[in-house]
């Protein structure tokens, strides 16, 4: 398997396993990476292999909850792992929030404000490359019901660092 794709993978399942565990009720995670492709023009998700830049990845989280009671104040969350880009208007459902830390979440599009010259502000989207994690607020999921959400990244080319010159 691709190392890109490895780590790709170890990111996601190591922030869906803190995800569970800080649910108090026996909500369980399933994630699950799989490679876009088109045929005939429409997506098909087959097994993530290996991965290569450009690809299209889908991530997607399914939660189970396999208590008597229902879970309240569920949320899903779904990490974009280093080395990929977050694709727009990939998230399923798409009222998704993003964060580019981990731990603050926004609607998207995240924006922020860039100093400019002249020294005043000016508000600009985040580039999607720098979004690390979506959301969603699930809310109560009933005893016994389950629930996904998603999201598509492309696999970054890798960065090469330059030699220093003597």
């Amino acid at each position: 398997m691709n190392p890109i794709l490895k780590v790709c993978l170890f990111a996601a399942g190591l922030a869906m396993g803190q995800a569970v565990l800080a649910q108090a009720s026996p909500v369980s995670s399933q994630l699950l990476a799989q490679r876009v492709e088109m045929v005939a023009g429409k997506p098909v998700l087959k097994a993530a292999g290996d991965g290569k830049p450009g690809d299209v990845l889908q991530y997607s989280a399914t939660y189970r909850n396999t208590g008597a009671a229902a879970a309240a104040k569920l949320l899903a969350t779904v990490p974009v792992p280093p080395g990929t880009t977050f694709i727009a208007a990939s998230a399923e459902p798409a009222q998704a929030q993003a964060s580019t830390d981990g731990s603050t979440f926004a609607p998207m599009p995240l924006t922020r404000m860039v100093k400019q010259a002249d020294g005043s502000t000016r508000k600009e989207n985040v580039p999607l490359s720098d979004y690390r994690a979506l959301r969603w607020e699930i809310g109560t999921l009933a005893a016994g019901a389950t629930t996904a959400v998603s999201l598509r990244v492309s696999i970054d080319a890798p960065v090469v660092a330059s030699a220093a010159k003597p």
